[in-house]
């Protein structure tokens, strides 16, 4: 082989590795978006991967995508929103109208049902005990159960929310 065609070869070569290594990481989704979750909601993110890490589950916003805000939400009858979408992380929104009125327990409860969509992807859940009350987190609201979400009830709830 003479010397041109070695130097060639090797150029083309190169060209052909920086093409395949180029190509490829044009493809890779960018996984690299900011996450955020708005200061108000942050000790409830806690308590929930708290209460997972107690029932054996590890709970990694991060690693799940999942951001948190406090915003309006102009859709009637709604407080809370796990938002999906391909190009964002999961976006837990809770409407800032309710959050201002609610309670801890209340907070808790809907925050805890809006990270059961996202971290758990659990569905609704509208099943009731004999006395009407819901046996899930997970209800959809609806009023197919009576929501009973009290320092006596907490734990049970809790628990079925993770071990469904």
């Amino acid at each position: 082989m003479s010397h041109t065609f070695k130097t060639g070869f090797r150029y083309s070569a190169l060209f052909i590795f920086l093409f395949i290594l180029f190509s490829g990481v044009s493809c890779i989704k960018d996984e690299s978006v900011d996450l955020f979750v708005d200061s108000s909601l942050q000790e409830y993110f806690d308590r929930f991967a708290v209460e997972g890490e107690l029932r054996g589950f590890v709970i990694d916003f991060e690693a799940l995508r999942i951001s948190g805000y406090i915003r309006l939400i102009a859709a009637p009858n709604v407080i809370g929103e796990c938002a999906h979408n391909e190009d964002k992380p999961n976006e837990v929104i809770i409407d800032r109208t309710y959050w201002m009125g609610a309670n801890d327990l209340e907070k808790e409860f809907l925050v805890f049902h809006e990270l059961g969509h996202c971290a758990l992807n659990r569905e609704h859940l509208d099943a009731a005990d004999s006395h009407g009350h819901c046996i899930s987190i997970m209800t959809s609201g609806t009023g197919a159960c009576t929501i009973d979400y009290t320092v006596a009830t907490r734990t049970g709830l809790i628990d079925e929310l993770f071990m469904p």
